[in-house]
């Protein structure tokens, strides 16, 4: 059987605890004594956990907030769209900037992220892989070109 209404309690305040005084500077170790886990290693699991279920909390509450200004976007636009297509310079003005809301929201402008790799990157690969193979590689693959002719 789960835990009762109580400890849940009790847990949930030592956790609320512990956050304070990480917050506060505190070691695990000292946090450990005062709040009378059982190890440094379980005050900071605890809190590991609770920092793990807020980040969850707020990354859900972001999605949400999200969904909210895009059907507020969705609803302006559809609002602005009839006049818009029939020429209201106003109207059209409307719907681009709701467009470029949306753009952002989604983060669909967002630079593409660039991996850039240097001759030196990959000389020094080069080099890794002929000291692994220099030294005996076991079971090697068999060299797909071996007794092929030119």
């Amino acid at each position: 059987m789960g835990a009762s209404k109580e400890q849940r309690a009790a847990t949930a305040k030592r956790r609320a605890d512990a956050i304070r005084l990480r917050l506060a500077g505190m070691d695990y170790e000292t946090i450990a004594e005062r709040l009378e886990y059982s190890s440094r290693q379980a005050a900071h699991k605890d809190i590991q956990r609770a920092m793990t279920a807020y980040i969850q909390e707020a990354s859900a509450a972001v999605d949400e907030l999200r969904n909210v200004e895009l059907m507020r976007l969705d609803r302006l636009q559809a609002a602005a769209w009839p006049a818009a297509v029939k020429g209201d310079l106003l109207a059209i003005e409307t719907c681009r900037r709701l467009i470029v809301e949306r753009r952002k929201l989604l983060g669909l402008d967002r630079p593409a992220k660039v991996e850039v790799i240097t001759l030196d990157a990959v000389d020094e690969e080069i080099r890794k892989l002929e000291a692994e193979l220099a030294g005996g590689v076991e079971n090697p693959a068999p060299d797909p070109f071996a007794g092929a002719e030119s």
